[in-house]
């Protein structure tokens, strides 16, 4: 067992997937509608005659998928899509029933983590895509790290290793957003926007010394301070080791040393006043309209902001993720929500074309268009400056492997659990050991349920 788990924590510290259908995530199931062997063609499509595809999406992606849709129905006439979209918290309440039913949709959005997509592939709701995406040249697109979070073994209690269930098509991460006329208001002459983590911590300091609030914060919702502390905790704590334990790996613990560290200085800014006051009632929303207002010099935020952000700043806007002291790009991020292929579809060719094109530079460009950053970049057209400048970060966290996921992914609870011990370590409530218990207790209560259900359960067949 030690040499097991000695095993498992090595594969993913080194940001290893298991490659092929059925490596590392037992029996291989079986996959409906055959082994895919080469990129479906209109003509495998066609085969099958008139098609209804149904797809399931979250509510974000009605501008993309209205944008794809015309150009799939345009090189597969034979095929009619159709389209359901649902907002993320009804979507992610009801998709393990919807996918249980007799008639379930051919494609549907997931989430990375045990809420969504360790559910789906305990139950065995998904179909495999190791083969479609050795097919379609996609385990070449991306670094190893980066697909770990699409795999889990067949039990669905760990993911990271095992077969591949799902495919991301938008990249998205945690950075820092400026406004380069704001900077020039810092100290006698300005300050550069900054490029490393040395440069970013000195301008917070710079900035508090010339009576600026250093950072915006809106954390009502609760998230936006974790991905803050996720920031920070990317240039504490190895890549492998974050990964390690939001994967579920046995043996793991939030109460690590860089953890440690970087809830001391999530704290001590929040006790310098780096965040001003009042940051536990104003939400995400309000946070991007008080920044874009001049509050704050720079605001900690997702990279899904970046379309209001540079239609208000326009040229004035920056965005970066501040490299590491050894020159890597590293953040708290990943793809986005990942597409999944029903394991009861009678329509696996359709359901392939479309990741398929999806995932190609048509893909991307309709991706760009509505708005969104597409993981490959090569040859899209971004539609301003501040999305160039964010799409050549992301392809740098891409080519570094410096995903660090979310925190939150660790449990089926873990949002609203880290959520408000971050609000209490801020407020002083909680010590840092405190915290980091905290934290760890839930996913060691989540690890412990699991287990129970999994031997009552007994082996899936």
């Amino acid at each position: 067992m030690a040499s097991f788990l000695a095993s498992a924590v090595a594969l993913l510290l080194a940001g290893c997937g298991v490659p092929g259908a059925g490596g590392g995530g037992g029996p291989a199931r079986e996959l409906t509608g055959g082994r895919i062997t080469a990129p479906v063609t209109p003509a495998d499509v066609a085969a099958h005659g008139r098609t209804e595809l149904r797809l399931l999406a979250d509510s974000g992606e009605r501008g993309f998928l209205k944008r794809l849709v015309a150009r799939y129905e345009e090189k597969y006439p034979n095929v009619s899509v159709r389209v359901e979209t649902k907002t993320f918290a009804d979507f992610s309440k009801t998709i393990v029933n919807t996918m249980s039913g007799a008639h379930p949709p051919d494609l549907i959005q997931g989430n990375q983590g045990y809420g969504i997509d360790g559910p789906l592939v305990q139950s065995g709701l998904l179909r495999p895509l190791d083969d479609v995406a050795h097919a379609y040249g996609w385990d070449l697109d991306l670094p190893p790290g980066a697909t770990a979070q699409l795999r889990w073994t067949q039990d669905g209690a760990i993911y990271g290793s095992g077969n591949l269930y799902g495919i991301g098509q938008s990249n998205e991460y945690v950075g820092v957003f400026y406004n380069r006329k704001k900077l020039d208001t810092i100290g006698e002459h300005g300050i550069d926007p900054p490029r490393t983590w040395a440069d970013f911590t000195r301008a917070l300091k710079q900035a508090k010394a010339s009576g600026q609030q250093p950072l915006m914060l809106g954390n009502s919702e609760q998230y936006p301070a974790e991905q803050l502390l996720g920031t920070i905790q990317a240039q504490t704590a190895p890549v492998g080791e974050s990964r390690a334990w939001i994967n579920g790996v046995p043996g793991t613990t939030f109460a690590t040393r860089g953890n440690r560290e970087a809830a001391r200085t999530l704290r001590d800014w929040a006790a310098k006043g780096y965040l001003g006051s009042g940051y536990n009632g104003i939400s995400s929303d309000d946070a991007v309209t008080k920044f874009l207002g001049g509050k704050g010099v720079f605001l900690v935020a997702g990279s899904w902001n970046a379309p209001a952000i540079g239609k208000e700043l326009g040229p004035d806007a920056g965005f970066d993720i501040p490299r590491t002291a050894d020159g890597r790009t590293v953040a708290a991020g990943a793809l986005g929500l990942p597409w999944h292929i029903s394991a009861k579809t009678d329509n696996t060719d359709a359901a392939v074309a479309f990741l398929g094109m999806m995932q190609s530079r048509t893909g991307a460009q309709a991706m760009a268009d509505a708005g969104r950053l597409p993981v490959l970049t090569e040859g899209v057209t971004m539609p301003d400056a501040l999305a160039r400048q964010q799409a050549a970060t992301g392809r740098r966290l891409l080519d570094d492997d410096g995903q660090t996921f979310y925190f939150d992914w660790a449990s089926n609870s873990m949002l609203a659990t880290i959520g408000s011990a971050t609000q209490d370590l801020l407020t002083g409530r909680l010590s840092v050991d405190a915290y980091l218990r905290k934290v760890q207790a839930d996913r060691e209560s989540f690890r412990a349920d699991q287990e129970k259900k999994a031997r009552r359960s007994g082996p899936r067949p």
